[in-house]
């Protein structure tokens, strides 16, 4: 079944500096590699395997749009070179990087780093008649069900009441760096922690909120003024819920739910935010995801055994 209510929105702004010196000379971290595939390619695998068509990736410039394109892009010729050379597992795998032909995959620009409200404002200008799940690429969740995973479940959950404002739940003793619910709204980084069910993505934010969020983009780019109460100096997506939430668009016929969604035990979450746990995911993506983890694991085993 294809989503068309739904659109998936991957930002990729930023310098990616975390993931240093790895991230230094491409693109954006999303593309590195994981496994045999690269990270992007995990999550538009997952959005496109699930039924999801509608794609917006926002980058930091034009540049950056160019190189993703080209990144994305099918290479048949390439494939076809490898099939006859014999390459046949080379080949499968740079085929299923393929985005199949009928992907609507649209590129926004956030010219300035403005937070990642403003990235949502400026991704729902492309699709404004479609709710938004918004997934940053390096939380990578493998499901255990392949056929069910996180990324359906959570959007299921969603279609079921399109009332909800649906964050990603993974339960954890410290949520200091994380976004948790408090008495109905968000709090980014809680210096008190009221629970310990931090917040992570996919999140799944109807098309009111994101409503909301573009007209204070067209605000900001008529005015220069950001919505306030902000404690950063940039708009934020808890910001940016929160905000509709509070604001008279939220009061009507619905009654808006703002939850956790939470996570299976048996799923497991990577963050490849850093190096350090990039480096692990990737440990991990080689010794257990990789066509050649048989080959992989004996050399794992024999530098152990040295």
């Amino acid at each position: 079944m294809m989503l068309e209510n739904i659109e998936f929105i991957i930002p990729c702004g930023g310098k990616s500096t975390r993931n240093y010196p790895h991230s230094k000379s491409i693109a954006h971290k999303s593309l590195l590699p994981f496994g045999d595939v690269r990270l992007i390619d995990v999550l538009l695998h997952d959005i496109i395997k699930m039924g999801g068509r509608h794609i917006t990736i926002v980058c930091s410039n034009e540049e950056t749009v160019k190189q993703f394109r080209e990144a994305l892009a099918s290479d048949t010729v390439t494939e076809q070179k490898l099939r006859k050379a014999g390459r046949i597992a080379i080949a499968d795998i740079l085929a299923s990087t393929f985005l199949p032909s009928d992907v609507d995959l649209k590129f926004a620009i956030q010219k300035e780093p403005l937070g990642t409200a403003h990235v949502l404002g400026l991704a729902h200008r492309l699709s404004p008649e479609r709710h938004g799940v918004m997934i940053f690429p390096d939380d990578v969740i493998l499901s255990k069900d392949s056929q069910n995973t996180h990324l359906q479940r959570i959007v299921q959950a969603f279609l079921s009441d399109e009332s909800q404002i649906l964050c990603t739940g993974i339960e954890k003793e410290d949520v200091s760096n994380n976004a948790i619910i408090h008495n109905g709204r968000l709090i980014e980084k809680p210096a008190i922690a009221y629970n310990h069910i931090g917040g992570y993505s996919p999140i799944v934010i109807p098309r009111q909120a994101l409503d909301f969020m573009t007209a204070q983009v067209d605000v900001y780019e008529a005015t220069g003024q950001m919505p306030q109460n902000l404690g950063t100096n940039e708009w934020v997506y808890t910001d940016g819920i929160n905000q509709f939430l509070d604001s008279e668009t939220a009061k009507g016929v619905l009654t808006w739910q703002l939850r956790m969604f939470m996570k299976a035990p048996e799923d497991l979450l990577l963050d490849t935010g850093t190096l350090p746990f990039y480096e692990l995911a990737l440990v991990r993506a080689l010794l257990s995801l990789s066509r050649f983890r048989s080959e992989n694991r004996a050399l794992a085993q024999k530098l152990l055994a040295e």
